[in-house]
Order: C-alpha cells, then structure tokens, then sequence
C-alpha cells in the first residue's frame, strides 16, 4: 500500500482524501490511499519522523504547519523556499522533500477564470503559508501586492520573506487593517488567504460591514466550504465577482498528484469527487 495523508489542524474538513482517492480510482492505482492526519502543533514533529517509519510515499500540509513544517524536512524546492511554506512533501528512500503547489495552483485558477493580474493591483488579505504562495504568485504575475494582516509584524515578515527569496524587485507593501477603507477602492482583485469564513463559522467574514467593497472589484476566497462564504455573499450583494476556492484546490491538488505518482492527474475526476463532496 502506498500511503499519502494530510496533516493539519483541523482536517476534518480536508476534500483532499475525496478528491485524490478518487483520482488513484480513475488511473487504477489500486495500491495508493490518501488519508486524514489531524496532528496539533506539539505533534508535528514526530508526525514528520513516523511518515518515514510508517512507510509514507508523500503528504499534503495544510493549517496551521506550511511554515512550522520546512525545518522538520532534509529539502525543500527553491520554489518552496521562495514562498516560505510547504503544502506538499515526497518521500523517497527515508528522505522528504518540500514542495508548494499552492502558488501555481492559484495562478492557474485565476487564468482559468479570466482573470488577468499583469499591471493589476491586488489586496491580499492574510499572512499565514497560503498568503505567501498568493503573494508571490501575484507579484511574480506582475501585479502590484498589499498586504493587509491582523498582525503587522506578519505581514511584513511575508513580504520581506518573499522579496528575500526571489526577487526585492517585485512590488509588495504592507498595509495596516485600519487602511481598508482608503486602499480597496484602489484595487482590481481582493484575495482572503485567511480562514475566516470557513466552515462551521460561516457567519464570519474577514472584510469589516462598514468597508464597502467596490463593485468593479474581483474577490477571490480560498476558502471552499462552503462553497459560498460571507464574504463572497458581501461582494456580489456589493456588485462585485465573487469566486471560492475550489479550483485553486483542485489544481494545486493535481500538481501534488503528479509530484507523487508521476502521472498526468485527472483534474476533471478530481473536481467531480470534491463537488460531489460538497453536496
């Protein structure tokens, strides 16, 4: 059996074992089983050292260890190392490697949706592992990228991480929360890297009721459960295009996919499985 799984807190909410089982199906790899691994921050570490004891050929990171997880690993990808975070780890021959298919996974969605970001500015709401693959998608897509985080110390420890790692050219600033109001009119696209909204907390939104949001605007959540959150509830009311994350999953999930197995992932059986999961 080659076992991948998932580690996070929570995981419970995790499409990734539908929508990657569902994929091994499809290509008959009868072998392959994708598995929930909720593991807190105090058991990352051994988590990492039973992968190996256990016979794991890979793994996804989710929240709260894209970032706790790089130096528990004997290599992670330039790429990886760029953003800051690790979402995907091989494992060959008692060695793990860290990967991140969330910044080409993002990327990729938003080309699939039309959406443009060359020349474009665009807020990034957030500054955990997710913002930082965001960020440096954007940026490197030729956008101009504020941050805006609960914390200003993270936000600018993401964008000099970022600038560090790849390039200081690339266009990154920190804004604090009580600038919302004076910025948003001034961007094109706003992305909440955050996990505000999420399920079972579907009331709660990241963008404050008092802070219109321009109608032009496009909003992207990661978030997809549920696959409408409140805050893309708050954009269309507001005239804006609202798109969930459910894409962005897919595709960094099939880039993962081919990280693992060295085949061409299913994207489409793999988006099937997660809205039929989401049902």
């Amino acid at each position: 059996m080659k076992r991948i799984g998932i580690i996070g807190w929570p995981v419970e909410h995790s499409l990734s074992p539908v929508m990657h089982n569902a994929a091994f199906a499809a290509l008959g790899l009868s072998d392959w089983h994708y598995e929930r691994l909720p593991t807190p921050k105090e058991d990352l570490a051994t988590r990492i050292e039973n992968l190996i004891k256990e016979g794991f050929v890979g793994a996804n990171v989710t929240v709260p260890h894209k970032q706790a997880v790089m130096p528990l690993l004997n290599n992670i990808t330039l790429a990886a190392r760029g953003i800051g975070a690790v979402n995907t780890i091989v494992i060959e021959e008692g060695r793990t490697e860290g990967y991140n298919t969330d910044s080409p996974g993002f990327m990729l969605d938003l080309a699939a949706q039309g959406v443009e970001v060359a020349g474009k500015r665009a807020l990034v709401l957030g500054a955990g592992g997710s913002a930082h693959a965001v960020v440096l998608g954007l940026a490197n897509g030729g956008a101009h990228v504020m941050v805006v985080a609960r914390r200003d110390n993270a936000a600018w420890e993401l964008r000099n991480a970022v600038r560090r790692g790849v390039s200081k050219q690339l266009e990154i600033e920190v804004q604090p929360l009580s600038a919302l109001a004076k910025v948003a009119p001034t961007v094109d696209l706003i992305v909440n890297t955050t996990p505000v909204g999420m399920w079972p907390n579907v009331e709660e939104s990241p963008w404050p009721d008092q802070v219109p949001i321009p109608s032009g605007v496009v909003i992207y959540d990661l978030i997809y459960r549920p696959m409408q959150t409140k805050f893309m509830q708050q954009a269309e009311a507001a005239g804006a295009r609202a798109i969930g994350g459910l894409g962005m999953l897919v595709y960094q999930g099939a880039a993962a996919f081919e990280l693992w197995t060295s085949q061409q992932a299913p994207a489409d059986v793999m988006r099937a499985a997660a809205l039929e999961a989401l049902k």
